[in-house]
């Protein structure tokens, strides 16, 4: 039974096959004269408002349809209407000014603060005034200084500790 279906098998295949190789080989041997068309361009009219090198960037911002803008003022009106312009803070360097430590008396409560200012160290309670800058507070571990209205906190140095006496 074999050798009766071989034999059958054996021409399809072949046929298949060929069929095949026809096709491939017949594709490529093709050398049917194709006369290409032309394309036809439309003439381009140059934009009369083009600007060279520039950026367009008066669009307005697509995340903020929702937030309406402050209304500008100019700066002459408002000198005009107050009759007065402020003055920046004048700037001051905190980094000169160091807390040592404190000493506390357990006897009548009070607490004197270690500071260092431009390098010279002074002994200070609340509201004493060394150089333009007040000791307002202290808060254990920090003092809070002022100078010419500005007010800030100055933590301890490290490696300092509170000294208690009776």
């Amino acid at each position: 039974m074999k050798k009766k279906l071989t034999f059958p098998l054996l021409v399809l295949v072949l046929l298949l096959w060929g069929a095949i190789f026809y096709r491939i080989f017949s594709g490529l041997g093709a050398d049917t004269d194709v006369t290409p068309t032309p394309k036809t361009v439309v003439p381009s009219q140059p934009a009369a408002d083009v600007t060279d090198d520039t950026l367009l960037l008066n669009y307005r911002d697509p995340f903020l349809s929702n937030v309406q803008e402050a209304p500008v003022m100019e700066e002459d009106s408002l000198v005009a209407d107050y009759g007065y312009v402020e003055e920046a803070a004048p700037y001051v360097d905190w980094s000169q000014v160091q807390y040592l430590g404190s000493i506390n008396n357990r006897g009548n409560g009070k607490s004197v603060a270690l500071v260092r200012i431009n390098g010279r160290e002074y002994m200070l309670t609340s509201g004493e005034t060394v150089d333009g800058f007040t000791l307002v507070k202290q808060n254990g571990s920090s003092i809070s200084m002022s100078y010419s209205g500005q007010v800030t906190t100055v933590a301890m140095q490290p490696g300092n500790n509170e000294m208690q006496y009776q």
